[in-house]
């Protein structure tokens, strides 16, 4: 894999920081990142006590491919200052923003290292399932076809904790941290190929509550409520949840026209021929997309769990 661009700090990343903070309180409700992303895509147990309950961790997509879906969240994937760093990073003229998600976290252990879905020429988010894209990434077979995308993260958090955790080069060095108060900065980097985490948020000994993977977390008078249908589970303080802001755009480069977009059967072939190499079965299923049983062996082979010493 090549070398990773530097990441770069983005300061007064918005113009009005608050103005940020208030469009995401009022956006609600958030639901749980559990409900929607398989616990093996987080490397985390999708439970804490086997009882079914995960993580208060939430999740909003505000701009999806270039839509938004959030009234106000123009502001957001329109950041000139992104823009320009991302394409600093790269080395380009331009870039094309997709992308804008929304996370909040109330007190939590550290969340998993990982490194963002990636998309292919062919294979993109919306319609590969997201376990393969993640094996897809990793593997390092798919790389001729890979979008290589920036990404811009920025918080809104000064408690305990709540650190942005990255490895910009790589698992085996150093890890970094950019760490509370966050005073309106963000980093820009490629965050589909350099692992990253959240850190715990709040006490980092204590225990999150029991909250189902089909809660969902909302801004009230009081701060922000968990909630599972008409049951309140647990109601924060703002100054205990950590609202953080993904941003994605594409870069555009010189592999686009370099060969044909991937399809889910090319997809098979090239896992196939892999899988043979090394040899492990390689028998090819029926329906790449949804043979379940199939994306997990590959996200297990190819998708290792990462440990690191704190």
């Amino acid at each position: 894999m090549e070398r990773l661009a530097r990441p770069l700090e983005v300061h007064d990343a918005f113009a009005d920081p608050e103005a940020i903070r208030r469009l995401v309180q009022r956006s609600g409700p958030y639901p749980s990142i559990a409900s929607y992303l398989p616990p093996a895509a987080t490397r985390r147990s999708a439970d804490i006590d086997g009882s079914g309950t995960t993580l208060p961790w939430f999740r909003g997509n505000w701009v999806v491919n270039g839509a938004a879906n959030v009234a106000g969240a123009d502001v957001i994937i329109h950041n000139e200052r992104f823009r320009t760093a991302a394409a600093e990073l790269f080395g380009v003229e331009e870039v094309t923003p997709t992308t804008v998600v929304v996370n909040i976290n109330a007190p939590m252990p550290a969340g998993a290292v990982h490194v963002d879905i990636p998309s292919f020429r062919g294979a993109r988010r919306d319609r590969y399932p997201l376990q393969l894209l993640q094996a897809m990434g990793t593997s390092g077979l798919f790389e001729p076809w890979r979008v290589v995308e920036a990404g811009a993260v920025w918080w809104s958090y000064d408690g305990a904790g709540g650190a942005y955790d990255y490895w910009p080069d790589g698992l085996t060095a150093a890890m970094r941290s950019r760490r509370p108060p966050f005073d309106n900065v963000a980093v820009v980097a490629d965050n589909d190929r350099m692992y990253h985490r959240i850190g715990w948020v709040g006490d980092a000994a204590a225990t999150p509550p029991p909250i189902p993977a089909s809660a969902v977390i909302d801004h009230g008078d009081d701060g922000w409520v968990v909630t599972d249908g008409d049951v309140v589970h647990v109601t924060y303080p703002d100054q205990q949840v950590r609202i953080s802001i993904l941003w994605k755009a594409r870069v555009d480069d010189d592999r686009a026209d370099a060969l044909p977009a991937l399809t889910p059967e090319r997809v098979v072939e090239v896992f196939t021929a892999d899988l043979r190499d090394r040899d492990l079965d390689a028998t090819p299923p029926v329906a790449p997309l949804t043979d379940e049983a199939w994306i997990a062996r590959l996200h297990s082979i190819y998708y290792p769990i990462v440990t690191v010493d704190d």
